[in-house]
């Protein structure tokens, strides 16, 4: 693939002028423990994890009209050693030992693709055509809106999923005020059935150098199972010198029968995060507020719960991290040693209210610190357990060093506190004892170009 896009590059007979641009970031993981217990006998104690990705964004630019774009990322999300280079002895037809072996391969066709992550994934490939009424874009296309709460692109060094659509969209430009429409096809079933799930977007915005606002429309549907669903999402930001305000409220109406056997289902979720910083010449501050509705019955078809996009990075364990994670009884090869039966949140902030106020200072130009709070309850629960709303409070440490241009590390320390959420939880047969405090770390070497 590389190989090709660099052929394209360079050559004069296709007169393509190409950009790159990417990264390769390498990640460290450490946790002790996810388990959130010292008792439970399951508890996996400390776990450990290094992965890779290299993400390409080459963009060709066919003439001033005309442009193709792509998001390529190699190795994505895969492990350090999780494809270790062994081979068959031809003589007793079997795999080498594990002592024997040398070095890392590339994944092969051969391999488990439900189980390990690929060498190659072409994320995204969209065009964007400029015509006399606007920018026309069609493909597999990358999705972001206001503060990320509800689509998120995820291009950050430090996202993990990036919100991608099939769809073709019109953006209209007339000074500062922008008017987009856009169809996508979420679900592609038979084809001769109406079975797709599709949807319509309208969204207006006004943007100028310190004032941002916008209103996002979507109308979602899928005939055969009766579904439709309302989107709405408004989003304000506000620079005023050193300080910026921001905020997003996104609500979802609608209802019908779902994919998965529930029928007649009723959908009524609301999410919304505020947030304000200050930058001073050393000195960095802010505060995040935050919401998205809970279900006090989730048994039943009135679905009230909000998800906000999880690539909306709070913290470094909570809602980030799946817990209480616990060991697997028999581990194999896929479950990787690991047992998700207790697990009561995950990533992206759901059903919570949520506060996280930071600090940060600036010591030199290429060396930063900050520290954060971040203090959650359950927004709605069931009836039997309305006392034990506490998901708990996180503090990270978070130091950031850039000592070359384009390259950078990025270290956070962090200690999670459970709440009643966790502690007073009975798992069954996985057992209790959710109330030990876990610890974490994580480290980022980043290069950008």
């Amino acid at each position: 693939m590389l190989s090709l896009l660099t052929l394209l590059a360079a050559s004069p007979a296709l007169a393509v002028e190409v950009a790159w641009n990417g990264e390769y970031r390498s990640r460290g993981l450490l946790y002790d423990s996810l388990s959130l217990s010292r008792t439970n006998e399951l508890a996996e104690g400390t776990s450990t994890l290094m992965d890779h990705r290299l993400r390409l964004q080459p963009s060709f630019f066919v003439t001033p009209q005309v442009g193709v774009f792509a998001q390529v990322d190699y190795l994505p999300l895969t492990p350090y050693g999780g494809s270790t280079d062994t081979f068959y002895d031809p003589v007793t037809g079997e795999s080498i030992p594990l002592a024997y072996a040398d070095g890392v391969a590339p994944y092969t066709d051969e391999d488990d693709g439900a189980s390990y992550a690929q060498n190659l994934q072409v994320t995204r490939a969209y065009a964007d055509i400029y015509t006399a009424i606007g920018r026309f874009r069609f493909g597999r296309v990358p999705m972001n809106w206001g503060a990320g709460i509800l689509f998120n692109d995820g291009l950050s060094y430090d996202k993990e999923f990036g919100d991608t659509s099939d769809r073709m969209q019109l953006t209209s430009r007339l000074g500062s005020l922008y008017l987009m429409g856009g169809w996508e096809n979420m679900y592609e079933g038979y084809l001769n059935e109406p079975d797709d799930m599709q949807a319509v977007d309208v969204a207006l915005a006004y943007r100028s150098e310190t004032i941002g606002i916008g209103l996002f429309n979507r109308y979602r549907f899928q005939p055969s199972q009766s579904f439709r669903a309302y989107t709405g999402d408004f989003w304000a930001i506000a620079e005023m010198g050193p300080a910026t305000i921001q905020t997003e409220v996104a609500a979802v109406f609608g209802g019908g029968n779902l994919d998965t056997g529930a029928n007649d289902v009723s959908i009524a979720a609301v999410g919304a995060m505020l947030e304000a910083g200050i930058t001073l010449e050393r000195l960095m501050g802010g505060l995040e507020l935050g919401v998205a509705t809970g279900d006090a019955n989730p048994d039943d078809s009135d679905y009230r719960t909000f998800s906000f996009d999880r690539d909306h990075n709070v913290a470094m364990m909570m809602f980030e991290e799946p817990m209480p994670m616990l060991g697997a009884q028999v581990s194999n090869e896929t479950n990787q040693g690991r047992e998700d039966g207790a697990v009561r949140t995950a990533e992206g902030i759901s059903n919570a209210l949520y506060l996280r106020p930071w600090v940060g200072w600036q010591f030199m130009p290429e060396l930063s610190a900050e520290v954060q709070v971040f203090a959650a309850q359950a927004a709605k629960l069931p009836d039997d357990e309305a006392d034990d709303k506490g998901y708990g409070v996180e503090v990270d440490t978070t130091v950031h060093y850039e000592p070359y241009e384009h390259f950078f590390l990025e270290g956070t320390f962090g200690v999670f506190l459970p709440g009643t959420y966790y502690s007073s939880y009975d798992a069954g047969e996985l057992g209790t004892g959710f109330d030990a405090a876990a610890l974490g770390g994580r480290l980022f070497a980043t290069v950008e170009f």
